[in-house]
């Protein structure tokens, strides 16, 4: 991701949150935010949310050897930005500054809660949420053949979906393979084989999820889709 310049969270304005406190219903304990020093070095990383008290602060956890003690000063401005991804599709990020350090047993801070979150989407239409079982063929350059793997499809756009399933493969080691997605339905009366593009990947308490750009629109398919299946959450 990109430094934003000066003055922005974003590379262009982004919306405020309407009520400042929504964002609070998106987020969960264990959740990965990006982290951001405002310092001279511009340092990024990846943290865990522990917790937060609204109008006081928010706790976050730091992996043990992703920013140096030294460039960890109270009073250091910073942004953090979070993802969510689902039917929204939105990144949203605050500015705040560094109150406090617990180096022992892990490196933990406390950040000011932010008096303005902003947001900004992640693309230019949105997706339902649904459930529908599916199989990806993965082609990537360290493996010799394809690989077939079972999931699920957890939303669906004209221009992409969202691939669910349970794999050992890292998410940096699948970002940019090409895909070829298939998903039938017998009751909706369809049976596709998509062409695609990993975008993004990350894990998280489901599984491994895949943001997949379809090589074409395929509008007529999403509208199907969408509109013969209910809008249903991810199964536990």
């Amino acid at each position: 991701m990109p430094v934003p310049p000066s003055g922005l969270l974003y590379e262009e304005s982004p919306a405020p949150s309407g009520d400042n406190n929504d964002w609070l219903n998106y987020i969960k304990i264990g959740q990965r935010f990006d982290l951001e020093l405002l310092s001279q070095r511009k340092i990024r990383c990846s943290c865990e949310l522990l917790g937060f008290r609204p109008g006081k602060y928010v706790l976050l956890r730091l992996d043990e050897d992703a920013i140096p003690d030294s460039q960890l000063l109270v009073g250091l401005p910073l942004i953090c930005r979070f993802l969510v991804e689902d039917a929204l599709g939105e990144c949203f990020a605050f500015r705040s500054e560094l109150l406090h350090i617990v180096r022992f047993p892990d490196k933990i801070i406390m950040v000011n809660f932010p008096p303005l979150v902003q947001r900004r989407a992640l693309r230019n239409e949105k997706r339902n949420s649904i459930y529908l079982p599916a199989r990806l063929r993965l082609s990537m350059e360290k493996l010799d053949k394809p690989v077939q793997v079972d999931g699920h499809l957890v939303d669906i756009s004209a221009n992409g979906c969202r691939f669910l399933f349970k794999t050992p493969y890292k998410p940096d080691l699948i970002r940019l393979a090409t895909v070829l997605v298939h998903i039938a339905h017998d009751v909706a009366e369809f049976n596709a084989m998509l062409h695609g593009t990993i975008r993004n990947a990350r894990i998280d308490e489901y599984g491994l999820t895949a943001g997949i750009q379809f090589a074409a629109p395929e509008p007529a398919l999403a509208r199907l889709i969408n509109a013969e299946l209910p809008q249903q959450g991810i199964e536990r």
